[in-house]
């Protein structure tokens, strides 16, 4: 397993949308303005059964849609429930065929509160296997695409929701998505920064997912377009712990790729700042601060030494030198971090700078002994 998905599991990020969604569910239904839409006043009634939805409850719901080739409001909000129980009655569901298009025809129709509930049901239907997203990719991905450029909250975060849930499968169902042009869309709404309904977090996780898949092959215009905006982002905006992971894993800091001053400028600051600011190594939205600035860092050395200048700067601006910096990383005590940092070090000596000769670091760096290589001998 990458270092990468050992940060953030595939399997975490979609957890942590099924619980977001639940736990706003939760919240909406106590809502009046929901009881009243969902008809709650009948089904609180019947919250026993409603959390205990077996698959035979799901596969006649399903019929029942399919049948009558409409969902009702209340026929959506118990799939949702149901969806949310456990695997087997997302399969169940998805084994009845025109159970899906049913609730496509209602996401597709023209009744704003029958939209949202159509949604928020494929939305939990999404956190299903590979073969239920690639259904729901292709019978509803277009829909869910566009949507993502309305102005209802509900909706357009719900649309989200599903479309990552979608592409955290990979395959066949995010290849999808990638050609109804979703990835110049997330773009947009991750760095937007005039926006009252605030949508950036979960774009960068849609984004941070594309990007860590291997398997997934971006457009050159998906890559052009992050390439043109990506230091536009605000350091401090939600999102922004997963932006260097985003760049580096989009693989636009490689050679043959042209960067503007500004752009190195940007990434070195934003680099240092993390590196510099974040308390510690724990947690995932630290861990990504700090070991994409490191490999960032790196790469760019690597790329031009004329970037060695520019990191002795940047640490001036926050108030550390480079030593120092490194030597705080070390003291982390993680292996892998400090195997990481060794990397960077190998990189700055090699930049050959004649202010920060190679005996320089190794007098003063405090290198843990476990994070070195076995030393061979020759007998």
């Amino acid at each position: 397993m990458s270092a990468e998905n050992q940060i953030i599991p595939t399997e975490a990020l979609r957890e942590k949308i099924r619980k977001y969604s639940k736990n706003i569910r939760d919240i909406k239904r106590n809502c009046e303005n929901d009881s009243l839409r969902f008809g709650l006043g009948e089904i609180q009634s019947k919250i026993i059964e409603l959390e205990n939805l077996t698959e035979k409850d799901v596969q006649g719901l399903a019929n029942r849609i399919k049948r009558r080739k409409h969902a009702s409001a209340e026929d959506m909000y118990r799939l949702s429930h149901a969806f949310l129980q456990g695997i087997g009655n997302i399969r169940a569901f998805s084994m009845i065929p025109g159970a899906i298009q049913t609730l496509v025809k209602e996401l597709t129709g023209t009744n704003a509160e029958q939209q949202f509930h159509a949604c928020e049901t494929l939305c939990n239907l999404s956190l299903g296997e590979a073969p239920v997203c690639e259904k729901i990719a292709s019978m509803a991905g277009s829909y869910l695409v566009t949507y993502l450029d309305c102005t209802e909250e509900r909706l357009k975060r719900t649309c989200l929701w599903t479309l990552t849930n979608i592409m955290a499968t990979g395959g066949k169902g995010a290849l999808v998505l990638i050609s109804m042009e979703i990835v110049p869309k997330l773009v947009t709404i991750y760095l937007q920064e005039d926006n009252e309904d605030d949508y950036r977090e979960d774009a960068a996780v849609a984004l941070d997912v594309i990007t860590s898949d291997e398997n997934i092959k971006l457009r050159p215009s998906d890559l052009e377009c992050l390439l043109l905006k990506f230091h536009t982002k605000n350091p401090t905006s939600p999102g922004a712990e997963y932006h260097l992971r985003i760049i580096f894993n989009s693989g636009i800091i490689v050679p043959g790729v042209i960067l503007t001053e500004e752009q190195v400028n940007y990434l070195m600051n934003f680099s240092v700042a993390n590196l510099s600011q974040t308390e510690n190594f724990e947690g995932i939205p630290n861990r990504m601060r700090i070991l994409y600035a490191i490999r960032l860092l790196a790469n760019l050395l690597a790329l031009d030494s004329a970037c060695f200048n520019i990191l002795i700067d940047k640490c001036t601006i926050w108030n550390t030198n480079l030593v120092k910096l490194l030597n705080r990383l070390f003291e982390i005590k993680n292996k892998q971090l400090s195997v990481e940092v060794l990397w960077l070090v190998k990189n700055i000596v090699a930049c050959q700078s004649n202010s920060f000769p190679a005996s320089y670091f190794f007098e003063n760096l405090h290198i843990p002994g476990d994070s070195l290589p076995p030393v061979t001998t020759v007998s």
